[in-house]
């Protein structure tokens, strides 16, 4: 299953390293507000170059609350390593966008 939505960074801070096989691996925990439903996490991970390569651009905008456009496979619902245990889905990053926060234009809002 593949799932594509906009998520938040939850204020645990991405882990960087590499695999067995020696490949880099980024892994991201985010959450979707779900309004008055509360929040849905996600602990997602993020194999290879191109998982590299938006940690080497994007790593100083990957801060609590930054907006990501994500695409994801292999979701899998888990209980959570909380207390109490929360549940949390686990997946597979196929593609992921740091959408920028809105600017404030003081011209604008003097109009």
């Amino acid at each position: 299953m593949r799932a594509t939505g906009t998520l938040f960074m939850s204020k645990t801070r991405p882990e960087v390293g590499r695999n067995d096989q020696g490949q880099f691996r980024l892994v991201l925990r985010l959450l979707d507000n779900l309004g008055s439903e509360g929040m849905e996490a996600y602990q997602v991970r993020w194999l290879g170059p191109e998982a590299e390569a938006f940690w080497n651009a994007q790593r100083n905008n990957l801060v609590p609350g930054a907006v990501l456009d994500v695409e994801l496979s292999h979701l899998r619902a888990h209980t959570g390593a909380t207390r109490p245990p929360i549940p949390e889905l686990r997946g597979r990053v196929v593609r992921a966008q740091v959408i920028p926060k809105r600017t404030h234009h003081p011209a604008a809002a003097a109009a």
